[in-house]
């Protein structure tokens, strides 16, 4: 997570930087949950995988985004959750061609949190590993239809996650504003990449926020001149 000194003024160079990201469905569908609408992901097919990132409102719709890049607002969801989450996809077979299930690969998973400038992942982390709730499928199960199983991972060939940096042992503050990247592979047997995206979640103040913000120091200001210009007088 990288602190913003103008949090809009970075975002735009940010999505300048990564205009080739595309953003789509999954295949087949989003499988955790309930009622989770599919779009707004952002996608790498290659080697018959496909791999999705995506940050979502909690309880709400996928975040504002464009070229891979996802607004979000700080604060508390509820308990340590911030108000959005990250989610991730990856379905190793998903257009019939590599005939592969989720035990021929390893699913990994980066995460930046660290304040400073550049990117410095933590991880990676097997997913399987990692969480012990991902929804698993095939390329016939429907929105929700997921189940948790990771004892049978040769049966399917599909893997998803809804995750909130605020469930994590890790450092984080849902107040503070940044930068968050993400980056999902998948790996073969003998740890080459076979599919890679990445996905940055940029949480900024919303623009009401900092209206009011910016009204409330002019206002100050203000107080401020008139209180000097009272002391003048008197003496």
């Amino acid at each position: 997570m990288k602190r913003l000194v103008n949090g809009f003024a970075v975002l735009a160079v940010v999505a300048l930087l990564t205009t080739s990201a595309q953003a789509g469905n999954v295949t087949p569908d989003v499988i955790f949950g309930s009622g989770n609408p599919n779009g707004g992901w952002t996608i790498s097919q290659s080697n018959g995988v496909e791999v999705g990132l995506r940050g979502k409102q909690r309880f709400g719709p996928v975040l504002p985004n464009s070229g891979g890049v996802y607004q979000a607002t700080p604060g508390i969801s509820s308990g340590t959750a911030a108000t959005w989450n990250y989610e991730f996809s990856a379905n190793v077979d998903w257009d019939g061609t590599s005939g592969l299930t989720l035990a021929d690969v390893q699913v990994m998973l980066e995460i930046d949190v660290d304040p400073s400038a550049g990117v410095s992942f933590l991880g990676p982390f097997d997913v399987f590993s990692a969480w012990t709730d991902n929804a698993v499928g095939t390329n016939a199960t429907g929105n929700g239809g997921g189940v948790i199983d990771n004892a049978n991972l040769n049966l399917y060939n599909v893997v998803q996650n809804s995750q909130n940096l605020g469930w994590a042992p890790i450092p984080f503050d849902p107040f503070a504003d940044g930068i968050y990247d993400f980056r999902l592979s998948v790996l073969d047997a003998n740890g080459g990449s076979l599919a890679q995206t990445t996905a940055q979640v940029v949480v900024t103040p919303e623009p009401s926020s900092m209206v009011l913000l910016g009204i409330g120091m002019v206002g100050l200001a203000g107080y401020g001149m008139r209180r000097r210009k009272q002391r003048q007088a008197v003496a």
